[in-house]
């Protein structure tokens, strides 16, 4: 973990009030592993005093990575002042943060299924491209199931295109692809494929983490969720972030940034929220 200034290279508008966001940082870009996160903090905004953290959506550069990539939408006044950012301005950026997918416990289970499914809901597919380029090289058979409220927030999907097999989109209006929840369609594939043996990595909206949670049960498939709640330190000091677990921890609650914000499904207790 490394707090620096860093700057800007890139602030790419796309569709649907999304971004990705470009920066320059070797030290943090290498050390970054899938799954973790930054925290982001906005210079000279007396306005904004929290950083915001995002997903690591990619960390690229020829031979090692030198720049970091954050995929993002405005939704607020944090948001709406990083899509004023443009290159030659300066972040700072507190990261890599949390554990990510590939700890040990984690990858033992790849040697145990046919194949890794990837469940994104809108932006939550920001934390689902890099391990989805480490399996790649593994040769671990991927697929992605993408779900959004409508087309403009189906953003990232492509750059999945060298490391999965397929690609099944859905939209709640139907603009694209599978019309309803990204779930049915995977809740479908999982019933013609009983004897398949899948590992579901899931990152999305929070109705989307228990459905998936409880598919994952019903259907007796490992199930790792990224969660994103919000946080006010992301180093596991003021407890903003905690959620509920199984009574393991501390005491019954575990922090997203420090513990997280990677976890087995069956660790969270989905009874009392999260």
């Amino acid at each position: 973990m490394r707090d620096e200034i860093v700057p800007v290279r890139e602030n790419l508008p796309l569709t649907g009030a999304h971004f990705l966001l470009t920066v320059e940082s070797p030290a943090q870009a290498q050390a970054a592993r899938p799954g973790q996160f930054v925290m982001l903090r906005l210079l000279g905004r007396s306005d904004i005093l929290l950083r915001r953290p995002m997903s690591i959506f990619d960390v690229v550069g020829e031979g090692s990575p030198t720049l970091i990539r954050l995929l993002y939408k405005t939704v607020g006044r944090g948001t709406d002042a990083m899509a004023r950012l443009k290159s030659g301005d300066r972040v700072g950026l507190l990261a890599p943060l949390g554990h990510g997918f590939f700890r040990e416990d984690y990858q033992k289970q790849l040697g145990e299924v046919d194949e890794v499914v990837h469940l994104a809901g809108g932006i939550g597919i920001a934390a689902l491209l890099t391990a989805a380029r480490e399996l790649s090289e593994q040769n671990i058979p991927q697929r992605l199931f993408h779900g959004g409220r409508s087309a403009p927030d189906l953003v990232g999907w492509e750059d999945f295109q060298p490391y999965v097999t397929d690609t099944i989109l859905a939209t709640e209006d139907g603009s694209r692809g599978h019309q309803g929840f990204v779930t049915a369609p995977f809740e479908d594939d999982l019933k013609k494929n009983r004897e398949k043996r899948v590992l579901m990595m899931v990152c999305g909206p929070e109705p989307m983490l228990k459905a998936c949670a409880a598919l994952a049960r019903d259907y007796g498939h490992p199930c790792l969720i990224s969660m994103e709640n919000r946080m006010g330190c992301g180093v596991g000091v003021c407890l903003g972030c905690s959620v509920s677990v199984d009574g393991t921890g501390h005491g019954a609650y575990e922090r997203v940034c420090t513990e997280g914000p990677v976890f087995w499904a069956e660790h969270l207790n989905w009874n009392t929220g999260t």
